[in-house]
């Protein structure tokens, strides 16, 4: 039975290819000091947001559309953050700011979904999702993997009706 996708090994792939010069993330709009990377995924088009220190990638995000929900776009995102850097607050730091990111993006085509299916075993981002993206969750059997998990899900609004930093605002 397959796995769950893990997006750690996205981590350390992204990392890899960082070190060898294979991408070339730009900065981003509103927080300069992280970096998005449009690219595509096995004929999907995938979203990744980094935030990079010296050449040591510590998180990711990473957004791929997934389809429709109440006829509105919805993404799948998955989060990351290095070994040594953990139990810091960095996932939640970053999934926020690149919320923002895709609002501001995205946002001004009206609004989408943003959907987080975390394993059952996996706590520490289901405390994430909970803090981030919806206190609640639906368990489910993920489909990909056939195994039990929850589904954190959240509508974001369109960039008109979006609060916080604008690009050219000071950033944290």
């Amino acid at each position: 039975m397959p796995k769950m996708a893990d997006p750690h090994i996205g981590l350390l792939s992204y990392q890899q290819a960082h070190l060898n010069g294979k991408i070339a993330p730009v900065p981003c709009q509103i927080y300069e000091h992280l970096t998005m990377l449009l690219d595509d995924a096995e004929g999907e088009q995938r979203l990744t947001y980094a935030l990079t220190e010296n050449d040591t990638v510590k998180a990711i995000v990473v957004y791929v559309h997934s389809g429709y929900h109440n006829r509105i776009p919805c993404f799948q995102v998955g989060y990351a953050v290095a070994e040594p850097f953990r139990n810091q607050g960095i996932a939640k730091d970053v999934l926020e700011k690149s919320i923002e990111e895709m609002r501001w993006d995205l946002g001004r085509h009206g609004p989408f979904y943003i959907e987080a299916v975390v394993g059952v075993s996996n706590v520490a981002s289901q405390k994430v999702a909970a803090m981030v993206i919806s206190a609640t969750h639906e368990s489910i059997i993920d489909h990909t993997a056939g195994q039990p998990a929850l589904s954190y899900m959240h509508l974001i609004e369109s960039q008109s009706d979006a609060t916080g930093p604008q690009p050219g605002e000071k950033s944290r």
